[in-house]
């Protein structure tokens, strides 16, 4: 009977020693899983992280993507500006440079027509005076047409070649070119102001 005691004895302690190690192994693997669990919501949230981060860096790449293209639409019609600047500046330049001309050619053509009126003006007025018979007769002038005074032998009469009027030597001591002379010839004291009034013009 007591070696049946002892037996049994002997088995409930074995009985609690694997009960002990059995709680203690459970009491493990609480504390195990615990780790897992914490370790895998860890991970998940750093896979959410990743995924928003990806997910923010194709939007970022996207947009980037966007503002390229229009910035490349946007340089060509910068180029396309560009040339059409170059290609209107060279027209004005160019219009400048043909308008500068014609301003020239309008002057030169202004100065030849101002020498060519007084030339048609000189030719009228020395036709005029062949036609009208403007040259004064030595015998019906008594007195000078400048002065007035009275010619006798020590004041002699001269002729303009401009007017055709008499006058005394001291109101027709002047010389100037005429279109009807190659040389200065004699001319009165008016027609010596009109001549170099209309010469200075020229």
């Amino acid at each position: 009977m007591s070696d049946t005691i002892q037996t049994l004895e002997e088995k409930y302690r074995e009985s609690e020693i694997e009960r002990s190690n059995a709680e203690q192994k459970r009491r493990e693997l609480d504390i195990q899983a615990t780790l897992n669990e914490e370790q895998a919501t860890t991970v998940e949230g750093d896979l959410k992280v990743e995924r928003e981060w990806r997910v923010a860096l194709q939007e970022n790449m996207q947009q980037d993507r966007e503002r390229i293209s229009q910035l490349q639409i946007e340089l060509t019609h910068l180029k396309a500006i560009a040339q059409k600047y170059a290609s209107l500046q060279e027209d004005y330049y160019t219009l400048k440079e043909r308008w500068l001309e014609q301003e020239q050619t309008l002057e030169e053509l202004g100065a030849q027509l101002s020498v060519s009126k007084l030339q048609i003006s000189d030719l009228k007025e020395e036709a005029g005076r062949k036609v009208e018979g403007a040259w004064a007769d030595d015998s019906s002038a008594t007195n000078c047409k400048g002065c007035s005074k009275e010619f006798n032998m020590t004041r002699r009469k001269h002729h303009c070649r401009n007017c055709g009027e008499i006058f005394c030597n001291a109101c027709s001591d002047n010389s100037m070119p005429l279109p009807s002379s190659a040389k200065p010839v004699r001319v009165c004291d008016d027609c010596h102001v009109q001549l170099v009034g209309r010469f200075s013009v020229m």
